[in-house]
């Protein structure tokens, strides 16, 4: 090419619109040959006179993006079309910021770096600040959203027509333990397991009548949260309409419902008693709860009791009495506090003997999983190598469908307690005798 054309070719790219640049795609993104206006995106016209080419476009970005860009390098070298798009901010004189948007095509150069052969990419650069601050603003104004959402206990949603998508906000997922997004709605409504069976006719009545124009709705139905106890619900509902007058759209509420009882009603609410020490139930409301929880089962329903033993705390408790540090059983009674359902219920029967009964679990394994983390941690919590004597916990289970007399749970689980208390170190045994 004769030197002329090499001169026109110069200033024809250098009086294109947006900077235009060949970067090699190493980690530092290597700068082989830009034009003046690509420079004064990312660096202030009185610094190019000290630009030497090759150079590391990373060096130009703005510190707090460094991390950013490399992320974004780093995830686009498995990209399959031959292009790069790299977005940062650049810090002007006046101490404002800049967004600027890279995009590049693969070229058939390549660049020694280093010991690395890489690819030369054709790129141009834009000025996207004044899109990048709006979206700031409104990425800003969601997160509040989303915030506010998660502070309220409405339960928020939005159904997706065309889609067939169900979507609820976070608080779903904590409450129900279950996906907060439902595609496939249709169907899966029928066998659903969170509305109550009492109200899922009337509710796919609902469903079906807001698909048939209904614009609004407003009803009552209790929803199975993952602790077991049905909760009513007032639903509001409204459909959302297109530019085009279609509907395409269900967004509305499920907000709590807390029925006033009456004097009457609260004086009958069992009460149960607290042990003074731990704070969990004492042993008669122990087994008053668990006796009349046990004893109104259905047949198809499974349930667990945990008679559980602490070990060797008394030494630890001396020492901490001491320095003023906290109770051994105080500790371990908030660990099993912790762990449990708002259904199930926590007892002191003992020095150091707690129970725990479990209603309505989904299988055996969750029973085994629960006393392995409990004898897990702790045994971390409370098991030195070289102490003589270290904390440890016994338990002992007993499973059960249907109705069950209190003290025969009781036995059985201590039964399988004594299994468990041969080992030295923290364990469970589950009964195996006769249970419904």
């Amino acid at each position: 090419m004769k030197e002329t054309d090499t001169l026109e070719l110069d200033q024809l790219l250098q009086a294109a619109p947006g900077g235009i640049a060949k970067i090699a795609f190493d980690d530092v993104l290597t700068i082989l040959y830009a034009t003046d206006t690509f420079f004064s995106l990312i660096k202030s016209v009185s610094d190019k006179s000290v630009i030497i080419m090759p150079i590391s476009l990373i060096r130009m970005v703005y510190s707090a993006d460094i991390i950013s860009v490399t992320q974004q390098i780093a995830s686009q070298k498995s990209r399959k079309d031959n292009m790069i798009s790299i977005t940062f901010r650049s810090l002007q004189q006046d101490g404002s910021f800049r967004w600027v948007m890279i995009t590049g095509n693969k070229t058939q150069e390549v660049y020694q770096s280093g010991a690395k052969t890489v690819p030369v990419y054709s790129c141009i650069s834009m000025d996207i600040t004044t899109w990048m601050v709006q979206y700031k603003k409104l990425e800003q104004l969601n997160n509040y959203n989303r915030a506010i959402t998660e502070l309220s206990k409405d339960l928020y949603f939005e159904y997706e027509i065309a889609t067939d998508t169900l979507s609820f906000s976070e608080i779903f997922r904590e409450i129900f333990g279950k996906e907060s997004v439902i595609t496939g709605f249709r169907k899966r409504l029928e066998n659903t397991k969170i509305v109550h069976p009492e109200e899922l006719p009337a509710i796919i009545s609902i469903y079906h009548s807001i698909m048939k124009g209904r614009k609004q709705a407003r009803f009552e139905l209790r929803l199975i949260p993952k602790g077991g106890k049905p909760n009513w619900y007032i639903c509001y509902a409204s459909m959302i309409f297109d530019e085009n007058r279609n509907p395409y759209k269900v967004v509305g509420k499920f907000s709590l419902t807390n029925p006033v009882m009456t004097e009457q009603e609260e004086q009958s609410v069992y009460q149960p008693q607290r042990d003074t020490l731990t704070n969990v139930c004492n042993k008669e409301s122990s087994e008053f709860l668990i006796g009349e929880t046990a004893g109104n089962q259905s047949s198809e329903t499974l349930s667990a009791l945990f008679l559980v033993e602490v070990k060797n705390y008394k030494g630890i408790n001396e020492m901490r009495k001491s320095i003023g540090g906290k109770n051994v059983l105080v500790e371990i009674a908030e660990l099993l506090n912790n762990r449990i359902r708002t259904t199930d219920i926590i007892g002191r029967i003992g020095m150091g003997e707690f129970v725990i009964y479990m209603k309505d679990i989904p299988s055996d394994k969750a029973v085994f999983n629960e006393a392995e983390y409990l004898c897990k941690t702790i045994d971390e919590a409370y098991s030195y190598t070289y102490a003589k004597n270290s904390v440890s916990v016994n338990i002992g289970i007993v499973l059960h469908r249907g109705e069950q007399n209190y003290n025969t749970l009781l036995t059985s689980a201590n039964t399988a307690l004594v299994m468990a208390k041969k080992s030295s170190s923290s364990s469970f045994e589950v009964f195996a005798g006769g249970m419904n």
